[in-house]
């Protein structure tokens, strides 16, 4: 079994306006504060047209490649 795991960011017209982040909730944060989205009086999170959360999704064992490779680099 294959597990991945997924990063978030908030995006205006397809162009990153934060960073990505681990979890949505920190994503949808973002986006309010761009104001590119907002929360109801229940919690629910809405973006605000034309903003949106990207999702990347990546296999775990890529990422933990990634993260061996960057420690090589900084180590060199």
């Amino acid at each position: 079994m294959h597990q991945a795991v997924s990063f978030y960011r908030v995006v205006c017209f397809r162009k990153p306006m934060g960073p990505w982040r681990l979890t949505r909730e920190q994503a949808q944060r973002d986006a309010v504060h761009e104001g590119l989205g907002s929360f109801d009086e229940w919690g629910a999170f809405y973006a605000t047209v034309p903003g949106d959360i990207e999702v990347m999704s990546m296999p775990t064992r890529l990422l933990e490649r990634a993260v061996d490779e960057a420690r090589n680099v900084i180590a060199a």
